[in-house]
């Protein structure tokens, strides 16, 4: 917090209200970045994108070695959703299989409108996915910028390790 002068005060926001509407700013930041990256760089930007998307997501997925089952679904999908958690992600989960699980988001908190920003972004969820478990792959099914009503984040087990 900033420390004021003698004798200033201001109102006193509670955390919740703080967090929730700072947490709406940096997602209508990152996709105005996003866009701005885009219009001027055209596909160029868009790597750059899935670039620093898939580097952040090998980062996370290092730390979360220590906290996921390997090459488990659930358990991998239960680590997305905490990332889906922080950035105040509003769904839920509408499949919970051993070898397949989705998790329905109704609202996205960047609001992405482009198909191809969305897909570089969530570069990151694939890359986590995919390095917490072999055989584990991340897709979306349905997507909000492609029309649909809602997003479909799919976590599916697609071969047994080693084989």
């Amino acid at each position: 917090m900033v420390e004021l002068p003698e004798g200033v005060r201001i109102e006193e926001v509670p955390v919740e209200k703080r967090y929730r509407s700072a947490t709406s700013a940096l997602m209508n930041r990152v996709r105005r970045l996003y866009e701005e990256i885009y219009s001027r760089f055209g596909d160029e930007g868009l790597e750059l994108i899935r670039d620093v998307s898939a580097q952040f997501g090998k980062e996370i997925a290092e730390r979360a070695k220590k906290r996921v089952k390997e090459s488990d679904a659930k358990s991998v999908a239960l680590y997305i959703i905490r990332i889906f958690n922080n950035v105040r992600g509003e769904g839920k989960v509408v499949e919970w299989g051993e070898n397949r699980v989705v998790i329905r988001v109704n609202r996205c908190p960047y609001p992405f409108e482009s198909p191809e920003l969305c897909e570089a972004h969530t570069t990151m969820e694939r890359v986590v996915v995919e390095t917490l478990g072999d055989g584990l792959r991340y897709y979306i099914e349905k997507s909000i910028p492609r029309g649909d009503s809602y997003c479909d984040h799919v976590i599916e087990k697609v071969c047994e390790k080693g084989g």
